[in-house]
């Protein structure tokens, strides 16, 4: 992929739900060489009549490397009403700071949000961690990731089975890009992460994305999904989430 100092994502969404926890943002290092990356997608989608269904979903990403420093911070923001019934208003955000040694770094991380669907009130994290290339050759990689955070959550804020979750999670995770075709690349992250206290609890995110690449047009399909081993609430454990989306380099 080209990396021209400014992209614009423009997101075509087949089905999305925002009702998962884990945000990846390690997949934009992928798009940041030495220059600034700004993504930006806006969605507004109103219905009136038989059903009354109000949907606008934003998602901004900024990355800038100085030297050998890499700052990242996204923003997410999601609201669905239906039949004046408030089903989502949903927002996420983190801030990533990586320093390099040569293709292998250290980082630290700041992250934020809520989940309705999830009856999660808030989510907070902070952590630090390193990742190492294990493998490199030509655009093809592998790199291994390894850290921790601490999360405070609270669930239900309103009831009486309020729920607040004070938890120290150990953090595994993989990064892989594999060069398929001239203009195909296959883009995987995988993220593992184990409550210190709790074996037995853990968190998996698995994200495949496929890009199809032109000249100053990228294509992609993406898969994400998430599961929870022992939701705190009474929810599904597991979340799936399905895109296409096109990439223009301006």
């Amino acid at each position: 992929m080209t990396h021209n100092k400014y992209l614009l994502i423009i997101f075509f969404v087949f089905k999305i739900s925002f009702s998962q926890t884990i945000i990846n943002t390690e997949s934009l290092l992928r798009e940041i060489d030495s220059s600034f990356v700004f993504k930006i997608n806006t969605e507004a989608d109103f219905n009136f009549g038989n059903i009354d269904l109000i949907q606008l979903n934003t998602a901004l990403s900024l990355g800038k490397r100085f030297k050998n420093n890499l700052l990242r911070i996204s923003f997410g923001h999601e609201y669905i009403s239906e039949e004046k019934e408030t089903i989502s208003n949903d927002w996420t955000g983190q801030m990533r700071l990586n320093h390099f040694f040569n293709d292998n770094s250290i980082f630290f991380f700041v992250q934020g949000q809520n989940v309705v669907s999830l009856k999660l009130n808030h989510r907070y994290l902070i952590g630090a961690g390193c990742r190492n290339r294990i493998i490199k050759k030509s655009y093809n990689y592998i790199d291994l990731s390894a850290g921790g955070f601490f999360e405070n959550e609270l669930y239900n804020e309103n009831l009486i089975d309020r729920v607040l979750i004070n938890n120290f999670r150990y953090s595994f995770s993989s990064f892989s890009n594999i060069q398929i075709s001239e203009k195909v690349n296959l883009n995987t992250s995988i993220y593992y992460q184990l409550n210190s206290k709790n074996l037995k609890d853990y968190r998996l995110f698995f994200e495949p994305r496929l890009y199809f690449e032109l000249k100053k047009i990228s294509f992609y399909l993406d898969l994400k999904y998430r599961f929870h081993s022992t939701p705190y609430v009474n929810i599904l454990n597991n979340d799936t989430e399905f895109l296409f989306g096109v990439e223009i380099d301006l």
